[in-house]
């Protein structure tokens, strides 16, 4: 289930069909109907008169007219994949739809009318694209890709204006940016989810994050506290092991090949030295300090992996 909130009204999105109801009272405003496949993202324009938009693998996007929210129209053939992200701009007066099929398509926030397709040269993403979200101000939007990429975009002159890399070159997977969210703070920072669950607060004056918030996005199975490093190592059933700054509260991955399934225990070698065991039948040895795995073995004695 899916669902959106306005100043006094939430969608219900449950796979292909939902209920817009007033989030006081509970009553139902609207049905949302039009779509084949399941929906994959909502949003209501924030002043009268009220418009909605759905996103949904089935290509399209439909518009609503509201309230009561009524179908209104279906904006088919400008998508060519899944729709994953549909955006109002706070203002109302655009939205913009983001897809699978690396377009950005930008509407007539009252009308639903198809205004352009925003595709910039070299500067397009390389990737589907996941999430889009509105600066406060109406004047430029941000976007989300598979392509490890955050970029922000001049709604005026159709160009990218800023971009954020996450992860090394070519394709690293947990770097792919599944959700973005431009907050409404004065200072505008813009905040990423990668698709392994890290947190990215960007600056639109550095090309770096100034933080990445990381942890475990399942289950911990293993957890143990070094001595004289002061540093707590969890591990989780997935595999991932983080070692946290307890003076912080911060945790980072480890680097280096660790588990691949999931981190049954840890137990202390020597100040700087750390061995985690896993269901993947290997045990693995950790630096300390550097939080980083160094060795591993999947019989007695150590290894060292290329």
């Amino acid at each position: 289930m899916l669902t959106l909130h306005s100043t006094r009204l939430t969608l219900l999105i449950v796979a292909s069909f939902g209920h817009c109801v007033t989030f006081d009272t509970g009553n139902s405003v609207g049905e949302i109907l039009g779509h084949s496949s399941a929906i994959n993202s909502v949003s209501i324009r924030q002043s009268r008169p009220y418009r909605a938009a759905t996103a949904s693998d089935d290509h399209n996007v439909v518009f609503f007219h509201g309230t009561p929210f009524k179908y209104n129209k279906t904006l088919t053939s400008h998508h060519s994949n899944f729709v994953q992200g549909v955006a109002f701009s706070p203002d109302g007066e655009h939205f913009v739809s983001v897809g699978s099929d690396r377009k950005i398509v930008l509407y007539d926030g009252k009308t639903g009318e198809f205004k352009t397709e925003i595709a910039y040269g070299d500067a397009t993403h390389r990737g589907g694209i996941y999430s889009v979200s509105w600066s406060k101000d109406s004047k430029r939007f941000v976007t989300a890709s598979a392509d490890q990429t955050v970029k922000v975009w001049d709604l005026q002159s159709e160009k990218n204006s800023h971009t954020w890399r996450s992860g090394p070159e070519g394709t690293s997977i947990p770097d792919h940016q599944v959700g973005v969210v431009w907050t409404p703070r004065a200072d505008n920072t813009i905040i990423s989810l990668s698709l392994s669950g890290d947190l990215n607060y960007l600056d639109l004056n550095s090309d770096r994050p100034k933080r990445v918030i990381t942890g475990h996005q399942k289950s911990i199975g293993a957890i143990t506290v070094t001595g004289e490093m002061k540093t707590l190592f969890t591990g989780g059933v997935d595999g991932k092991t983080c070692g946290w700054d307890l003076t912080k509260g911060t945790a980072d991955s480890l680097d280096g090949a660790g588990h691949t399934n999931s981190v049954c225990g840890f137990s202390p070698q020597d100040e700087r030295r750390l061995a985690s065991i896993g269901l993947d039948d290997f045990i693995r040895l950790i630096d300390v300090g550097a939080k980083v795995f160094m060795y591993a073995s999947a019989s007695p004695g150590y290894e060292e992996v290329d």
